[in-house]
């Protein structure tokens, strides 16, 4: 527990206990001036907020249709690929947002600047507005976050999406393997015997490898799918791309990219009669297919929830035991396989 009391360190402000607390809490109507004043007093002085008594006072305080609990950060972490935010982040932030709101929170988006000196900044700028915690989404691999852990000590945290191999915060992820061997599982019941993966580099790599690990496990342990290797390359494209098609001759291809199907039609070959396609994420489709729903919106609910609870149990910084919390996927049947099994022969 904090050794220094709220009227204690609005003496040493010169303050009102009210004015100290709305600008811990980062009520809008407290100068900017004010605020920081308090927050390096709040700092020097070890004093720490109990987060959840704070909360269920200002529920007391206020009607029901004034429930405001607190302040949330939705920080977008972009690549040189990937500056800005693509529609999927989009529709996991607009599930953060919503379920935000339900809970009473308010939450703005803010963009984060590489490196040390541009995390400690936006830390700052955050503790001044009074946000208590942060959700990361991130367009690539960046173990800068984790280097950088102690910027974000006055924090609760949680990741959509993994960051690095190493485990620092607690994480929100579609299951990427059980959702893939799923799929591929009621795929060879549907009588698919040659299934082939194709994907871009980098789709892979900031997932960690976990669509082509899925698909490799599948085929060394469960079978019934062929042995056809993996297609990757930093850009797909119809060269390389019908080069493996042709080589290799599936009888279903699974991958993001579905103007696959363009090129194969246009090379002659028709889908779903000679070639069926499963589209690793269907929420990004451009034209009718079966694929995987991978839940978006359903990611920035649970990130809201897991985070809100760590505000309610005043849990700030690195955790002790991070944990991942996976979302399955969903099978979407369309017009791009084949309805059933073909039938044995008599």
């Amino acid at each position: 527990m904090s050794s220094v009391t709220l009227s204690a360190l609005a003496k040493l402000c010169g303050l009102s206990p009210a004015t100290v607390s709305r600008a811990l809490s980062g009520h809008p109507h407290v100068r900017a001036d004010v605020r920081a004043q308090v927050i390096a007093a709040a700092q020097s002085h070890g004093y720490e907020r109990n987060q959840l008594v704070s909360a269920i006072m200002a529920q007391v305080r206020g009607t029901r249709s004034q429930r405001f609990v607190g302040n949330l950060a939705l920080v977008h972490v972009p690549s040189a690929n990937q500056p800005n935010l693509r529609p999927m982040q989009r529709r996991i932030l607009r599930g953060a947002e919503e379920r935000a709101v339900e809970l009473g929170y308010k939450t703005d988006l803010f963009t984060l600047e590489g490196g040390e000196k541009g995390q400690a900044s936006l830390a700052r700028v955050l503790q001044a507005r009074g946000v208590m915690g942060v959700i990361f989404l991130h367009s690539k691999p960046n173990p800068d976050i984790s280097a950088y852990a102690r910027c974000w000590d006055y924090f609760a945290i949680v990741q959509i999406d993994y960051d690095s191999p190493t485990l620092v915060w607690h994480v929100v992820s579609l299951d990427h393997h059980f959702t893939l061997v799923s799929a591929l599982s009621r795929l060879r019941e549907r009588g698919y015997r040659r299934i082939g993966l194709f994907i871009e580099r980098h789709k892979d790599e900031r997932l960690i490898y976990k669509w082509s690990a899925a698909f490799r496990s599948f085929q060394e342990n469960q079978g019934g799918i062929g042995n056809i290797p993996i297609h990757t390359e930093v850009e797909m494209s119809r060269a390389g791309f019908l080069a493996w098609f042709e080589e290799h001759h599936p009888d279903l291809i699974i991958g993001h990219v579905d103007r696959a199907l363009a090129w194969l039609k246009r090379s002659g070959v028709d889908t779903p009669d000679q070639v069926g396609f499963f589209n690793l994420n269907w929420n990004e489709r451009t034209r009718p297919c079966a694929g995987l729903d991978v839940r978006p919106e359903l990611h920035g609910v649970v990130a809201v929830e897991t985070l809100t609870a760590q505000t309610q149990r005043n849990e700030r910084g690195i955790p002790l035991d991070p944990r991942s919390i996976l979302i399955n996927g969903r099978w979407v049947d369309g017009p791009t396989l084949r309805p059933t099994a073909p039938a044995a022969a008599a």
